[in-house]
């Protein structure tokens, strides 16, 4: 039989390593001494340690490899592909964080948007017909944008020239977010689309010039200093983005958007 440590140095492993696989139940010995407490391997155990180290070293966690041991090779190969599946995933996810860190170490300025004095607008209610999305669903805005794209046409005696992109709260706390056209008040809704009637209400109008992408930005300096520096409160209602014909395209660094922020 082998000791643990001719069993550890067959692999240049350490013996804590073998003992912790002991430990968890993944590779025990074969005999362990009443006395002394050492551990003992039979010459058969050398080629098991060898598919562990083997599958450790293409990544795979300990738990997955106790799955793994009693397998055949047909079962092993699937799941060493599925495991290269998961990785090549894991390298295009690092890919785009690290295309975003770049982006924003790129960026000359780091510091927040020059402060907006908001226009103070009072709008009559008005109704808009669109798709919704919310945090819970599938896929993202951008993706909702582009099948509502496709179907604004369904939308009867629509305002044209303009649309809405509205965040509507909700009774259990939640929002909702909708790509929407305004309408007449009795126009009808396409289906699969939701309807809002927007009520009359006190504004605060900012402005967003760029990419869509950098409106969260926008919104939080609107929140977290704007609003606060021009003495007013934000109020728990509707409020959207309104794109006009002022509004080129999403990632155009021209494009105008303006936000409507429901005040007291």
């Amino acid at each position: 039989m082998l000791t643990i440590g001719q069993l550890a140095r067959c692999y240049g492993l350490s013996t804590k390593t073998l003992r912790h696989y002991d430990s968890v139940g993944l590779f025990r010995p074969a005999l362990t001494g009443r006395d002394n407490g050492y551990r003992y391997y039979l010459p058969a155990q050398v080629a098991e340690l060898g598919r562990i180290v083997m599958l450790r070293e293409l990544g795979l966690p300990l738990d997955e490899i106790a799955k793994l041991l009693p397998a055949d090779d047909a079962t092993l190969r699937r799941a060493l592909r599925e495991h290269a599946a998961r990785l090549r995933d894991e390298i295009e996810t690092r890919r785009e964080r690290i295309t975003r860190i770049e982006r924003r170490l790129d960026q000359p300025e780091w510091s927040q948007t020059a402060m907006q004095t908001p226009d103070i607008v009072n709008l009559p209610a008005f109704r808009v017909i669109g798709l919704a999305w919310s945090p819970q669903d599938e896929g993202d805005i951008p993706a909702m944008w582009q099948r509502f794209l496709e179907r604004e046409h369904e939308i009867a005696d629509a305002r044209p020239g303009s649309s809405y992109g509205l965040c509507q709260p909700l009774p259990d706390g939640g929002w909702r977010y909708l790509a929407a056209l305004q309408a007449a008040p009795d126009a009808p809704v396409p289906d699969g689309m939701a309807a809002v009637d927007v009520p009359a209400q006190r504004y605060a109008r900012f402005r967003h010039i760029g990419p869509v992408d950098g409106l969260p930005a926008t919104f939080r300096a609107i929140h977290g200093s704007w609003l606060p520096a021009a003495g007013l409160d934000a109020m728990d209602g509707i409020e959207f983005e309104y794109m006009d014909q002022r509004f080129i395209a999403p990632g155009h660094p021209d494009s105008l958007t303006e936000l409507y922020i429901p005040i007291h």
